[in-house]
């Protein structure tokens, strides 16, 4: 059998994928990723067939801007109810289809799985009488978000003439669900079919070289800091940080991302180090805290490896990630405007101080751990894929 994997560009939504793709090749199956074109060469090199399909994401988000002038100027908090019909089920869409129209007939998959992001693979299956399903990359977004973007691609399928597959489940599409049932939001009880899968850690970069200093950490708690690769300029964000944590009684180490210049952080003091990238999967078993921007991967990670955490939310839905990490007390979350050094500082030693955000963490640990593997369910999405 042939599966077909669709993705916008980035480790946020691709990594999610990579376990259950390579649990169908473990069984024997041919799989393939249609992503953006600038992506397309990380892919191959993680060992993957891959097509070039869609815009590349400065592309579509020139193309967003140009297409809804205001956007800029409202709250970061609202972003994501934009983003998702006028980026994600806007001008992504054709470009997508125009693609994946040829890519489809060519290479003749069987099953064709795309990210919650990617709303053009399904309508194309559609087309072509394919199986689909959606894979998430985490938390469900809020029903008023998932109702416009299924609004959004409603003209492109009546063009077609498919039925619309929706989003996020909207519509009757097989989602599969990544988010730990009790971190997930509660709206999930209204989407009709639900496959839970166990999300797995997937941040492989064979090219780092993991540094020395990282064996030696000594017995102190260590603080792990990220903003993640698409959030990470902000240096201002990053300085608060620092300063609230310099001096105190434990390790911290800071990830600025590939893009990133750890000089720029200059000077900090002797308990931090900054570095471009280390993979999740190596600092968050070790980590007592997490600070991060809150990104659906460095959530899930955290919530894997038990580990408290200190939201930073910065746009995205990072805002609604940092929401259920206040309401099921894994952690506690600092809006934009109250970022300060002294909040920093407090907030993480509060999460070090009180075992019970802790507790909650692991609590969500071993529910992800009862989750069905990738292994799993290949089997069931065979059978769907066989009707």
């Amino acid at each position: 059998m042939r599966v077909l994997f669709t993705c916008v560009v980035g480790v946020g939504h691709f990594n999610p994928m990579v376990p259950l793709a390579k649990a169908f090749e473990a069984a024997g199956h041919e799989v393939a990723f249609a992503t953006d074109p600038g992506f397309v060469g990380h892919v191959r090199g993680l060992g993957f067939e891959a097509f070039p399909a869609g815009l590349d994401m400065p592309v579509a988000r020139r193309l967003f801007a140009e297409s809804m002038p205001g956007f800029r100027d409202l709250p970061a908090t609202e972003h994501m109810t934009y983003l998702m019909p006028g980026l994600f089920g806007g001008v992504r869409i054709e470009p997508m289809l125009a693609d994946l129209d040829r890519i489809l007939p060519q290479w003749r998959p069987d099953l064709l799985i795309h990210d919650s992001a990617e709303m053009a693979g399904a309508i194309a299956a559609e087309g072509l009488g394919i199986a689909h399903v959606e894979h998430s990359f985490g938390v469900l977004r809020p029903t008023d978000v998932r109702r416009r973007a299924t609004d959004a691609i409603a003209p492109v399928a009546e063009r077609r003439g498919v039925p619309n597959p929706g989003v996020g489940g909207f519509t009757g599409e097989l989602y599969l669900d990544i988010c730990p049932p009790g971190f997930q939001q509660p709206e999930i009880a209204d989407v009709a079919h639900v496959q839970p899968l166990r999300p797995m850690a997937f941040d492989e970069a064979p090219e780092v070289d993991m540094p020395v200093w990282l064996t030696a950490l000594g017995s102190r708690p260590l603080v792990y800091v990220t903003m993640g690769t698409e959030f990470n300029k902000e240096l201002g964000v990053f300085r608060a940080i620092l300063d609230g944590l310099g001096g105190e009684p434990f390790e911290v180490v800071v990830t600025v991302g590939p893009s990133g210049d750890p000089d720029a952080l200059r000077p900090y003091a002797d308990n931090i180090r900054v570095q471009r990238f280390i993979p999740q999967s190596a600092l968050l078993p070790r980590a007592a805290v997490f600070v991060s921007h809150a990104g659906s991967g460095a959530t899930l990670g955290a919530l894997r490896a038990g580990v408290p955490m200190l939201a930073i939310p910065q746009g995205a839905d990072q805002f609604l990630n940092a929401g259920r990490v206040v309401d099921t007390s894994v952690g506690l979350r600092l809006m934009p405007n109250e970022v300060s050094a002294d909040a920093v500082g407090d907030a993480v030693r509060a999460l070090l101080d009180d075992d019970r955000y802790r507790d909650a963490a692991r609590v969500h640990q071993a529910s992800i751990e009862a989750l069905p593997s990738p292994d799993a369910i290949v089997p069931i999405l065979t059978a769907v894929a066989r009707g």
